[in-house]
């Protein structure tokens, strides 16, 4: 007798996981891919890639020592925002406090000051507004891998949040910003000058 099994997984659901390239992958990113976006996000071609991508100078904490490194970012007014892997990356450590750094963004030269955001809650609601506001095809962008139709909740998305890192990155010819990153999709409208998703 043919029965209504409901106790299957339903495909429709979001399911939330860490992008986990192989080892491979990050060298050729880091001696391959980063130095030709180094050049390439300082040159008048930057278009090619400036709408998703920024160019992060700073001087190590501890080491004194000058780093340069490509890194995606979203911008949300006069604030610029990167998220990254925690274990894969170091240069967010250097912002675990408020740090300055240059930034070059789409061909201009700013001055920034970052500060790292640490709390899964909080990044959990940024990587939701993130999502809301771009698509779930965003995810890859932050690190993550989504299967499913709907874009996951927030608490969906604290299961994995412990592994990301925010950097927030205020622009120092504005003042800077100091609300939460995340949005209520009510008020992405207003907060951000963008569309509510119907």
């Amino acid at each position: 007798m043919p029965t209504d099994d409901t106790t299957g997984p339903d495909e429709s659901e979001p399911s939330v996981e860490l992008r986990n390239p192989p080892t491979p992958f990050f060298l050729a990113e880091k001696y391959v891919a980063n130095p030709i976006l180094r050049r390439l996000l300082r040159s008048k071609l930057h278009w090619l890639v400036s709408d998703r991508l920024m160019l992060l100078s700073y001087v190590g904490r501890y080491s004194g020592s000058r780093y340069t490194t490509p890194v995606a970012y979203d911008r949300r007014g006069d604030t610029l925002i990167a998220t990254t892997l925690r274990q894969q990356s170091n240069w967010w450590k250097n912002f675990r406090e408020e740090h300055p750094a240059t930034i070059w963004l789409r061909g201009y030269r700013r001055k920034a000051t970052g500060l790292a955001i640490t709390d899964a809650r909080d990044i959990a609601e940024f990587v939701r507004s993130a999502l809301v506001r771009y698509g779930i095809e965003r995810a890859k962008w932050l690190g993550l891998k989504i299967t499913g139709d709907e874009t996951p909740t927030v608490d969906d998305l604290e299961t994995v949040a412990d592994d990301l890192v925010v950097v927030r990155f205020s622009l120092d010819d504005y003042p800077p910003v100091r609300t939460t990153l995340h949005i209520r999709e009510e008020e992405s409208s207003s907060r951000f000058g963008i569309d509510s998703p119907s």
